[in-house]
């Protein structure tokens, strides 16, 4: 029996792969896409992920979210790395369909609140609207079976020095979530460089598939854009060449099948202040604890390794069915 899930997004690069994903996957009954915004303004993100989710050929609602962090002021897209459309640049046609008329926050506590078993939760991006339906109506909490998040880092950052893009985007917001009670996963920047990665022999793979179906030719464009990207930033090729890590992609496929990835539980809390550390996922793993830990908050299952093989054969077999 698949899961029921609502998927929370701010489309870009590896969210789009993240949505074809979950939307081609048997494991999920996808009741609903949430934008927010994040990696570029939230118009954008909508336009994106309604291209998104006629290329996977599984129509399922959108709805559109939260147009700013909780502290506007401190605003900041990530169109220097998807392009100031999104996706790159690539020429996907725009969709025919419209977004919902209902605020997502709405749309999250209404169909959690009333649902009959727990639902499945993933978040793409910064946790505004996550934040603004806990605070909204905080049980939520009890009715939420698992909340995957790609967030975070454990030992670096990939927007400033100790802070990755999604928790940096709005760290108020993290907290809020992080602070909760529902059950999380957090699947971090770390094991993007363990095992986490689609090798070129998987992506060509894919590449072939293109023709006959139109969400692996959308993922294969942009896994192609992506290894062009690494060149164009001048960033450092850690992984093996021709091969990409998107972040999201990798959260998504732990929410399908969580054996795939080696994570063990900590308490994790999120920085809002420090000058060099603001939007920082401080993971307590110390050996011997000289504060106490706090009796009432639940510990966070973090991701820090990924077994490859099992992760690039979910992709395929997920996609290529």
């Amino acid at each position: 029996m698949p899961r029921n899930l609502i998927i929370d997004c701010d489309t870009g690069l590896d969210d789009a792969v993240a949505l074809l994903l979950a939307l081609r996957s048997s494991e999920f009954n996808v009741l609903g896409i949430t934008c927010v915004n994040g990696n570029v303004n939230l118009n954008r993100v909508v336009i994106n992920t309604l291209k998104v989710v006629d290329h996977s050929q599984n129509i399922v609602p959108v709805y559109a979210g939260a147009s700013s962090c909780l502290i506007p002021e401190y605003s900041e897209d990530a169109s220097q790395v998807h392009g100031s459309d999104g996706l790159g640049g690539l020429p996907f046609p725009d969709s025919k369909r419209a977004v919902e008329g209902e605020h997502a926050v709405e749309f999250i506590v209404r169909t959690i609140m009333s649902a009959s078993e727990p639902i499945d939760w993933v978040t793409l991006g910064p946790l505004t609207n996550a934040a603004l339906a806990i605070r909204r109506e905080p049980r939520i909490c009890e009715k939420v079976r698992r909340l995957t998040m790609m967030a975070g880092g454990v030992h670096s950052g990939n927007t400033r020095y100790m802070s990755e893009y999604n928790v940096f985007a709005d760290p108020e917001a993290a907290r809020i979530v992080f602070d909760s009670p529902m059950d999380q996963t957090m699947v971090p920047l770390d094991p993007l460089f363990n095992g986490g990665h689609l090798n070129k022999m998987n992506i060509n793979q894919i590449r072939d598939a293109g023709n006959e179906k139109p969400w692996c030719d959308m993922a294969a464009q942009i896994f192609d854009r992506t290894v062009r990207l690494v060149h164009e930033l001048g960033r450092k090729q850690v992984i093996e060449e021709g091969a990409v890590s998107p972040p999201d992609l990798l959260a998504m496929a732990i929410a399908i099948d969580p054996e795939i990835g080696m994570s063990e539980d900590y308490q994790v809390f999120v920085e809002t202040r420090g000058e060099y550390t603001r939007g920082m996922t401080v993971v307590d793993r110390r050996k011997y604890n000289r504060v106490k830990l706090q009796p009432d908050r639940k510990d966070v299952k973090v991701v820090l390794a990924v077994d490859q093989k099992k992760y690039s054969d979910l992709v395929l077999k997920t996609w290529l069915a």
